[in-house]
């Protein structure tokens, strides 16, 4: 456990960590916005930034992608590991995001 954190290290620790938290907390679709108190950050922040979050992890994705093919041995593994963290991340993040940006459509 300890090389896998030392493998991603900080900010993509604390990306993952901000998508972990944004799925925990998503508001139920159809929740109205609270403008005060600690429901801002479930009613108003958390869907704001979710948006950015998945392009961020995204963006990481590329990057990843881009540097594991320009090196070898056990660093290629780390970014290919890197990659596919960042992409499973990516589909549940959708999966569970999804209901939530789609009621705003109906």
């Amino acid at each position: 456990m300890k090389s896998v954190l030392y493998d991603l290290r900080p900010m993509r620790i604390f990306l993952i960590l901000m998508v972990l938290i944004s799925i925990i907390f998503k508001p139920v679709p159809g929740t109205e916005i609270i403008y005060e108190g600690w429901a801002v950050f479930t009613t108003l922040l958390l869907p704001v930034f979710s948006p950015i979050l998945l392009m961020l992890l995204w963006l990481d994705s590329l990057i990843a992608k881009l540097w594991s093919t320009q090196t070898e041995g056990a660093e290629q593994k780390r970014y290919k590991m890197i990659l596919r963290i960042n992409l499973s991340l990516s589909l549940i993040f959708i999966l569970v995001w999804y209901p939530y940006f789609r009621a705003f459509s109906e």
